[in-house]
This record gives structure tokens, sequence and C-alpha cells, in this order.
């Protein structure tokens, strides 16, 4: 069987950004009061096939601005490290 042109194509890779306990992350979209978060937990289902792991998300703690701790599971595509200087 002959390769055609369409399977010779690469596809640029997009820079994978890992999440770890501890990270501080921010919420992308542009949304007023955005609360720095930390990461509590990368969530992580065992498929049964050859090792393999589906990611359901990041578990994110914040406190709210009446000072109540919350928490949630957030997409890696939504969240972004905050990078302190």
């Amino acid at each position: 069987m002959e390769n055609t042109a369409e399977e010779k194509i690469l596809r640029p890779r997009i820079e994978k950004i890992f999440f770890s306990s501890g990270d501080i992350v921010i919420v992308k979209h542009n949304i007023p009061n955005k609360p720095e978060m930390i990461v509590q937990s990368i969530d992580k289902l065992p498929m049964n096939t050859e090792d393999r792991v589906a990611l359901l998300g990041v578990t994110c703690i914040w406190f709210s601005s009446d000072l109540k701790l919350q928490k949630s599971r957030f997409s890696t595509k939504d969240l972004e490290k905050v990078k302190h200087d």
C-alpha cells in the first residue's frame, strides 16, 4: 500500500503544559475577579488497556471574596500557570 500525500503531512506539535500539585494557576478566560488558585490534585481514571489513564481534570482550591474555601475541577485547556517574578 502506498502512502498518499495527506499521510506524509506532519502536524505541528502543540507545547504541552503539565500541572502538578502546588502550582499556582488562573483561568484563561476573561472573567471579572478571577482568583489565583492552587492545584490540589491531577485527577486520572485508569483504563483497562495497556496501563493507560484518562485525564479527568485538575482539581483546584481557592478562597472566595467572602473568605470561604472553594474547590472545583477544571479542564487543563482552561488553566494557565501564574508566573511570579
